[in-house]
Parts: C-alpha cells; structure tokens; sequence
C-alpha cells in the first residue's frame, strides 16, 4: 500500500462523520494477534537446552521473555489483544504447548511464572488483554499419568467414525491420552487449575482447545468455575469444523466467542484460488447469521498453526500476486462480521504448508508495507466500529465484484471488493443506501455521489475499499437552483460590463 493512502485513511479517522466510535471495547471490538510462543521470539538463550533449529518438530528457543519484548511492536501494528500457545510444562518435543505434563508449571522452554505475570503486567500497560491456550481434552503422549492413575483416562481407542460423536469426545485423539471429563477428581483438578491461572498471573481469558472432544456437561461447569473468579472472563471455544449446523450446538454453553471455521473454509479458501467467489462472504456471513446467536462475536481468521497458511494456499492457486491477496484477505477479514485473528508472520507475508512448514519463526523487521496495510486495518476498525458490531448483507454482486453494507442503527458504512485483475464498476440503486447522501472512501479517496439515482463504485483489478455513508453536503434543491441562478448572474453581469 502506498503512503499516501495510508494517509487518506488517517485523515478520514481523525476527522469521522457519520460513523462514530465507541469508548469502551467489547470483545467483538478486540483484534487479536496469536503467537505460538516457542516459535516468535527468543528472549532468554539460557533456556534453550532442548532447541535444535535444524529440526521443524523440536524446540526453536522462542519464550515468554521474548513476547515481552516484542509487545510494542504489536501494539504499533493495532492489536488490542494476544493469544498465545500453551506455556505448561510439555512432555519431551511440545514445542508448540499442547502436549502438557504438569498444569500447574511453566515449561522452562517458556520461562517462569514469574515472567508470564511480568508480560501480562506490560501487556495490561498498553491495554491490551492477554488470552492463555488451555487445554483439557488430553495430556501429552507417553504421561506417567495414564499408569499412575489409569481410572482419569477413557480406554486407548483410536477415532475412526469422525462424525460419531461419542468417539470424537470418547476415544484418543491420536496418540495422546484423553481425560475422562466425566469423572468428577478429573474435572476438579482442571477446572482448579484453570482458576489458579486466573488467581496468580491476571490474564484475560482462555482459548479453549479441542471444544469438540469433550463433553457437553464438563463444559457448563468448567464455565461456571471460571466465571466464579473473573465474572467477565473470557473463553474461546475452538471447534474445529466448518458445517456451522454442527458447531452452533456449543453456542449456547457460555463461551464468549467461537472460532469460525466456515469463514476459513468459504471465504479464506476462495480468495487463495485465481477463480475466487467474492459471494462466499455473503455465504459465511449468512450460515453465521442463521445459526448463531451473535455472529459479530465469531472468531474469523484467514489461517493458523493448524492448517497451511494463506500465501501458501495462494501460491499454489495459481493467483498472479499472492501478496495481493493476501492484502484482499486481511480486509475481507477485518471488513467481515467476527473478531479478527491474524498468526504471527501474516504480517509478513510469510508462507508455508501443513504442520510444520506453517510454524516457522517469525521473520523481524519482516514486510514493513504489510505492516502499514495490517495497521490501517486494525485502524479502521478501532475508529470505524460499525465494522466489528453492525449487521451484514450483500447489496450487489456482478462479475467477480460485490458491495456489502454493515449497518449498526444509525451507523452505515459499506465494503467493496473487486476479485477480478481488471478494473471494474457495479452500479446500486439510490433505494439500496439513501437519499440526500454520499459515499467517502476509507482506503482511496473515493468520493460516490448519487447520479440521477445510481451510484457507481468503481476499483481497479484484485482491490477493495471502504467507504463510510454520509450526509450529502449539498442540498438537491439548493443545487437545483444554483443551476438556474449562477447563468443568469453571469448573464447580467456581462451585460453591465457592456454597458460600462
């Protein structure tokens, strides 16, 4: 993105109109960054004893000494919060934290307990909310657990019928052995120590992992306990599959937010294709609208450590610039109805496949440009919020080009994106936005005016914009007038001259 029209849109946010912001945050407000530790920064070199770079599955050296130092740099890009990895103490090789051993330590890969108070403390500084990854469904492979106290553990059995769900909450998630939720000293030694956290270190919330392999009832209660220290804690619950019908049954649980897979599956997915549908956002946008009960409280996400990353899944479909969609990406995301989540290394554009090749260390100073870019976006959603709370529905679609509108009460803007390399225009009725008003774009100085009852967007090929409703500054009538007035004006005028 160029300066200048990073420049545009600080103008428009210093100056707003119509659109308003809103004081206080919501968690629908919050833009999250998510950090797999071991893999962001190394801060401390004297906790590296297990790392070997030269192995993807083993420890890189990242901890949390190195999340402290990088927490302006996050704040510069516009986050307001971040998520990070699991930090317990891990079986050999949990690198990435999910393999936990002891709930109650912080790997020393990781650090201390002592630093994690320290980086919330700092991170709380800057106002920014710090979210832990917690874990119940399993502990990590080969735990002396599953023969010192065999009855926390449901039989060895591998998930073979996925849409079984018995087996899904029920039997091993490959090889890693999974708690038996139902039992009433397993769930008090999870839930206790969910609380602890909360106690000792002041964070914000959870992330949830493997919502869907744990039983129902274990969750009303785990949301219970927590919500017993922190009434406003929040938990994100991470179901992993894209039919929205099947994972709207955890919706009415208590988690604040879940993550919304269908968006990865139909609009992240598209937008990597060099055929891409720009209506699978009104398609997401409508399964989350019909099956859940706030969609704007959805985590949507472009990719993550779970599946291969969006300039991978670009460069392999085929698209002229995959950093260019990368870009069309991040404002589908952030234009879009949910809470935006952005992995570390998507601001620079960073590439890669399936796990490992998706949880590389990130790269620093990294792609400044897209820095800029993902700014602007976290920008535009601080003083915009009508893009984080307001309603959605696809006003036009034509040829690879579609306009959406987010409509909050009184609060209106609208999105645009053209999929297609050429430059193209779609044309909405005046009936469709209103009367006695004008379009101004965020992104691009575009200024839409009503023609005769039409309004024409036009944007270059693979682009997007913005643009906030506003209140025409000139009256119809009184240019109607003006019209009429200002030849006869002139006409006098000449005839004075003459006569002079």
């Amino acid at each position: 993105m160029r300066r200048g029209v990073v420049l545009v849109l600080l103008s428009l946010l210093l100056f707003p109109t119509v659109v308003g912001a809103k004081e206080a945050a919501t968690w629908e407000q919050e833009r999250m960054y998510f950090i797999m530790v071991d893999r962001f920064v190394d801060g401390n070199p004297d906790n590296n004893e297990q790392v070997d770079k030269d192995d993807p599955k083993a420890f890189h050296g990242g901890d949390i000494r190195g999340v402290i130092e990088k927490l302006d740099y996050i704040e510069s890009l516009g986050f307001t919060s971040i998520w990070l990895t699991p930090v317990f103490e891990n079986m050999p090789d949990g690198y990435h934290g999910y393999w936990i051993k002891d709930f109650y330590n912080i790997d020393p890969q990781f650090g201390t307990k002592e630093d994690l108070q320290e980086l919330v403390q700092e991170a709380h500084k800057r106002d920014m909310k710090v979210i832990l990854d917690f874990v119940v469904n399993h502990v990590g492979p080969n735990h002396p657990w599953v023969e010192e106290k065999p009855e926390w553990f449901h039989e060895q059995l591998p998930i073979v019928f996925w849409k079984d769900q018995e087996q899904v909450e029920t039997h091993w998630l490959f090889d890693l052995p999974d708690f038996k939720t139902e039992d009433p000293e397993v769930k008090s030694y999870l839930i206790d120590a969910a609380k602890y956290w909360i106690e000792e270190t002041d964070i914000d919330g959870y992330r949830l992992d493997t919502v869907r392999h744990v039983d129902k009832a274990f969750w009303k209660d785990f949301v219970e306990g927590v919500r017993s220290v922190d009434p406003d804690f929040y938990l994100l619950a991470e179901v992993f599959d894209p039919d929205p019908q099947y994972v709207a049954q955890y919706d009415d649980l208590g988690f604040n937010s879940i993550t919304n897979f269908t968006f990865y599956d139909r609009v992240s997915k598209t937008m990597t294709q060099q055929q891409a549908n720009v209506d699978e956002i009104d398609v997401a946008a409508s399964y989350a609208e019909t099956f859940f009960n706030d969609p704007n409280q959805m985590a949507t996400f472009l990719d993550n450590h779970d599946v291969e990353r969006f300039m991978h899944m670009a460069e392999l479909g085929g698209v002229e610039s995959a950093e260019r969609r990368l870009r069309l990406g991040l404002f589908a995301l952030y234009a879009s109805p949910g809470m935006p989540i952005v992995f570390q290394g998507t601001e620079n554009a960073q590439t890669g496949g399936a796990d490992p090749a998706n949880r590389v260390m990130t790269e620093f100073p990294g792609n400044e440009e897209l820095h800029e870019y993902v700014a602007t976006m976290n920008r535009m959603r601080e003083e915009y919020p009508v893009f984080a709370t307001g309603e959605q529905r696809m006003i036009a679609s034509e040829d690879g080009m579609a306009v959406f509108e987010r409509k909050d009460g009184d609060d209106v803007a609208l999105y645009a994106i053209n999929m297609n390399r050429d430059d193209r225009e779609i044309e909405i009725d005046v009936s469709e936005i209103g009367e006695d008003t004008r379009l101004r774009g965020l992104l691009f100085s575009q200024l839409v005016t009503d023609q005769r009852g039409t309004f024409t967007i036009e944007l270059s090929g693979e682009s997007a914009n913005a643009y906030i409703v506003e209140e025409s500054s000139v009256n119809p009538w009184m240019m109607g007038l003006l019209v009429v007035t200002i030849p006869i004006f002139l006409t006098g005028l000449v005839m004075w001259k003459r006569r002079k």
